[in-house]
């Protein structure tokens, strides 16, 4: 099938029903009568010899075809979209766009965003964030910053670059420190164990890390997001184990602490991904920006960095609790 024989215009306004689930809500967002709409479909169908709805009672629902389209030509338009995207950005005043987990860009990426800005006041930044079991959306950004590898199937990726490895650590409010004080590990029983439901096991973790075996983690708060677990150690409701490197700022400016910086474990490594083949030169210097401002606070080597492989693990020398 030639590209020339394909009804654009049909595949777009099928894609649109697909996405908003209706007639009506499509010629809304499309700007057009809802006949119009439905010209297109049935001329899609009719093209095809496949019908792509059917209904059930008032509902429009997708058949198996229709299912498969859906999938393929909404991922075709996204990546067209996200090309016209960056196509438009290209303009005197750079606009530099990336993606990254949420309690990432929260705690580390943002606070360095200012600086760069600063520094280079003809370059805008814009961050996305992303939840943990979202996919990167690699068509729509420069640059996208992942924890651990991703699955990659784009083939419009750059080589990616290492930031740095999770020091995972307890880390607890100072004001919290005040009336319950940690002066050894097993002492961290007397806290209320703060968790998320994106990192189920790091309490487990770290206290088999640290050989504490009497520790009641169940029962304690729990919340969906590491970000939000983070605000509730903030206001004094408990402790928790998280990145102390990602949430180093927080625990300079005091918002957070670590009484036991050295009874660590290594966690995942956090990535950094060009989103084209051929970087343009105000990404490709955020990017090396951000490459150095990780390798400044990142233990492993520089020349293993340089690799893009995440530096194997190195085993804890702190001494554990007794």
């Amino acid at each position: 099938m030639k590209l020339r024989d394909l009804p654009l215009v049909s595949l777009r306004t099928f894609a649109v029903v697909a996405e908003t689930g209706g007639v009506g809500a499509a010629a809304d967002a499309l700007g057009v009568t809802h006949s119009a709409v439905s010209k297109q479909v049935k001329l899609l169908e009719r093209w095809l010899g496949q019908a792509l709805f059917t209904l059930e009672g008032r509902r429009l629902v997708l058949t198996p075809f229709g299912l498969v389209l859906s999938r393929e030509v909404g991922r075709a338009l996204e990546d067209i979209a996200g090309a016209c995207a960056y196509v438009q950005r290209q303009r005197e005043r750079r606009t530099v766009t990336i993606e990254a987990p949420a309690t990432f860009a929260m705690y580390w990426l943002l606070p360095r965003v200012n600086r760069y800005r600063a520094q280079n006041p003809r370059t805008d930044v814009w961050v996305s964030t992303r939840m943990t079991g979202q996919p990167p959306n690699f068509s729509a950004h420069d640059l996208v910053v992942t924890r651990g590898e991703a699955a990659v199937t784009s083939s419009r990726l750059s080589e990616r670059a290492l930031l740095f490895r999770e020091d995972l650590a307890v880390l607890t409010s100072p004001k919290l420190l005040a009336r319950k004080p940690l002066a050894k590990a097993a002492d961290v029983k007397s806290h209320h164990l703060i968790e998320s439901m994106t990192r189920p096991q790091e309490w487990a973790a770290w206290l088999k890390h640290v050989g504490i075996t009497d520790a009641f983690v169940a029962g304690g708060h729990r919340f969906d997001h590491l970000f939000v677990a983070i605000q509730a150690v903030k206001d004094g409701l408990g402790s928790v184990v998280a990145p102390q490197n990602v949430l180093r700022e927080a625990i300079a400016s005091h918002d957070l602490a670590s009484p036991f910086p050295e009874l660590n474990f290594p966690g995942e490594c956090y990535f950094c991904y060009g989103a084209a083949t051929s970087v343009d030169p105000a990404t490709q210097k955020f990017r090396d920006w951000l490459v150095q401002e990780a390798r400044s606070q990142a233990k492993a080597p520089r020349a293993t960095q340089r690799t893009g492989e995440c530096p194997r693990p190195v085993k804890s020398s702190s001494r554990r609790s007794r």
